[in-house]
């Protein structure tokens, strides 16, 4: 049986990777419509008992808050009441609407404008000639109303962008990065994907690309969940990003690497 050094030599020389192109989610990686989601899900909440005073205490507790799906969601929130009790279906698709129409009146007021920095990579990417791609859990009309909004369909043709409806399973099965690979006519090996939640990033993952995280929320909690998902690498920001480096084929095999590597050992 090969030890830890020569399994990692071998996952080395096994992704000598050339990325040929980039997928990156939307929200929250791209646009910062997270508070939105975070304090719809935190009012809704409130109305049931459950106090959470900020997004940062709510992913403490919850620990589907930061990327979903929405069922988990509403169980781990219900089990903060005192009782602990399973919501029943009725409880749960209230629960689930009421979260959606705090939504549509915060995501009304806040900034939709890409994270600072984003531009910058993209500028660079776009000057290199490396195709991009947008693969979000978004669905249809919430999709094609943010990319409006934020100014993203100036920048993404309508076949560069792989929504909920365009696939089978969504994040955090690999279908949504498989696409977007497939639309850039690339292997998912030679694509490098951005994410910002721990289910986006276990989707490119799963999907065999290398991952970066990039989060909303910076912290060791956030971190953590986003490396045991499968990140090889997390920054707080875009302006911490060097797209140069991460594009280089040696540092990413082994960063790649060291993170299969890790998830093969937790195995």
């Amino acid at each position: 049986m090969l030890g830890f050094a020569q399994q990692l030599k071998f996952l080395i020389w096994r992704f000598i990777l050339k990325i040929k192109g980039v997928a990156f989610d939307m929200e929250g990686t791209i646009v910062n419509v997270e508070p939105a989601h975070h304090w719809g899900w935190i009012r809704a909440a409130e109305e049931i008992g459950v106090s959470l005073k900020s997004p940062e205490e709510a992913i403490e507790k919850i620990p589907n808050f930061s990327g979903g799906p929405d069922a988990p969601i509403i169980e781990q929130v219900y089990a903060l009441l005192p009782d602990g009790p399973k919501p029943t279906a009725e409880q749960a698709a209230s629960f689930l609407a009421r979260k959606w129409v705090h939504y549509d009146e915060l995501v009304e007021t806040i900034d939709l404008r890409p994270r600072p920095g984003f531009f910058e990579i993209y500028g660079k990417l776009r000057c290199v000639g490396i195709p991009m791609t947008i693969g979000t859990a978004v669905d249809l009309d919430k999709g094609l109303a943010l990319l409006k909004r934020s100014g993203l369909a100036k920048f993404f043709l309508l076949h560069e962008i792989v929504l909920l409806t365009d696939v089978k399973k969504p994040k955090p099965e690999p279908d949504c990065f498989l696409e977007t690979a497939r639309r850039m006519g690339i292997a998912p090996s030679e694509q490098l994907v951005f994410e910002d939640s721990p289910r986006g990033v276990k989707s490119g993952f799963a999907a065999g690309s290398p991952v970066v995280g990039v989060p909303v929320y910076d912290t060791k909690t956030v971190r953590k969940k986003l490396y045991d998902a499968g990140a090889f690498i997390v920054f707080p920001d875009w302006h911490e990003i060097n797209i140069d480096e991460l594009l280089n084929e040696t540092t990413l095999a082994a960063m790649h690497a060291a993170a299969v590597s890790s998830q093969r050992m937790k195995q």
